[in-house]
């Protein structure tokens, strides 16, 4: 009985985290720098995809460009360390350009591809907070 009452409150727990991004409405900008280096770019490339997919997977839909219709206009950039990966966050609100907050995330150890997923599933849990 008791390890029921547990599953369901797992399950209830995951489903109000899958549909905290329900309805809203996001567009992805990169700040364009410099001399960004082939591996650089593809890196960049890579966490733009999983970021976009994760809050896809979350309910959220991302538009291509950062119009009108999108609500939160999410700014990333990312840094890479000698031994991990810091990315940034910056939010805001696409109307009045108002900025509703800005997330700073690093992680290391492991393979590239975990340290990726793990830095993607934070950045889209902080996302959903910024109102």
């Amino acid at each position: 009985m008791l390890a029921r009452l547990a599953l369901v409150a797992v399950l209830l727990a995951a489903s109000s985290v899958n549909a905290a991004s329900h309805g809203r409405v996001y567009a992805v900008r990169w700040e364009r720098g410099g001399d960004v280096t082939p591996e650089r770019r593809a890196l960049i490339e890579q966490v733009d995809r999983r970021l976009r997919e994760e809050l896809r997977r979350r309910g959220a839909t991302v538009v291509e460009t950062s119009s009108e219709s999108a609500l939160i206009v999410l700014t990333p950039s990312l840094e890479v360390l000698p031994k991990g990966l810091s990315l940034k966050l910056v939010g805001v609100r696409g109307v009045d350009r108002r900025v509703l907050g800005a997330v700073s995330m690093r992680a290391s150890g492991g393979n590239r591809d975990a340290v990726l997923r793990a830095i993607i599933a934070r950045a889209c849990l902080e996302a959903d907070q910024l109102e």
